[in-house]
């Protein structure tokens, strides 16, 4: 049994209290929160921290990992602090800087969450299953509220810089975007892969609050696979009837998340998501970001 802790807001601990009973061989045994005033209370009978720092400095024996969700500035510093005492992190909200630290011998996995949507999982099953041939065009659909500034939507735009290499296996040699005037929120970008592989990807970010959609379709050389979690459906096409499959997404991303945390450190692996996969995206965003200034094409770096 992997005892966890969790540093988080109050809010984000009780989305993780409601998911305790569909973890395999792990369980809530401490809370610190990110904030003052924060409780643990819906992860159950757990030891409480005043502080993030006090919870790994002074009380690491009530537990064997740490899951940090905080800001990208203490998610980084905090992921640090408990690596150096030598328990396993799964870290939200980290960026590039994380190359540093996944040179502990500490297992550090980022949280990449939309990996592991049960409709964007059917669709990397189908083409590691070799259902859909060779990955030809991905095209991803996202539709968010309005958010803050550049730095918003950069963070909306790095999960589908990531799906986009993680599917297709490698980094993108050319990188395309065009960020629209009028609407600043709203972004294209292009990204040119090996094999005449290509992802076609929008974010627009100016629905009413609440509203957010995301949609994603991968086309192969033999069949095609489709992925809409607004209406939690999954469609995979390889001639003949189509096939749709209605999967539960509720909160399932972060149960297979977890899941795949717990198991790296029962079996003693790497996890699926490395820090190497992370500053992979972050590469891929900034180019992105650059592209849509320079309104130039970015050659982007070799290397899978």
């Amino acid at each position: 049994m992997i005892r966890l802790a969790l540093i988080s807001s109050a809010e984000t601990a009780e989305a993780y209290g409601s998911i305790s009973t569909r973890l395999h061989r792990a369980a809530w045994t401490a809370y610190a929160p990110v904030d003052s005033g924060g409780s643990g209370k819906a992860l159950g009978q757990v030891t409480e921290a005043t502080s993030a720092e006090a919870l790994i400095a002074g009380q690491a024996d009530a537990f064997d990992a740490v899951v940090i969700d905080a800001d990208q500035a203490a998610a980084e510093r905090l992921a640090k602090e408990a690596s150096a005492n030598g328990k396993p992190v799964l870290a939200g909200a980290t960026g590039g800087s994380l190359a540093a630290l996944g040179q502990a011998n500490t297992l550090l996995m980022p949280a990449h969450p939309w990996r592991f949507l049960p409709s964007v999982q059917s669709v990397k099953r189908s083409l590691d299953d070799n259902k859909l041939g060779q990955a030809g065009l991905l095209r991803i659909h996202r539709w968010l509220p309005p958010g803050e500034g550049v730095g918003a939507l950069a963070d909306r735009i790095l999960p589908d810089a990531d799906l986009a290499c993680w599917l297709f296996g490698s980094t993108p040699e050319t990188v395309w975007s065009l960020q629209s005037a009028a609407n600043p929120e709203y972004i294209q970008f292009h990204l040119g892969f090996a094999n005449d592989g290509m992802a076609m990807i929008d974010v627009a970010a100016s629905l009413p609050s609440g509203g957010d959609y995301f949609s994603l379709t991968m086309i192969g050389g033999t069949g095609a696979a489709y992925a809409d979690d607004h209406h939690n459906m999954n469609l995979l096409y390889s001639g003949g009837q189509p096939n749709a499959i209605r999967a539960s997404q509720g909160r399932a991303d972060l149960v297979g998340q977890l899941q795949e945390f717990v198991d790296a450190i029962s079996e003693q692996r790497a996890p699926s998501v490395t820090v190497a996969d992370t500053t992979r995206a972050v590469e891929v965003l900034d180019q992105v970001l650059e592209s849509a200034k320079s309104r130039q094409v970015i050659s982007g770096k070799e290397g899978n």
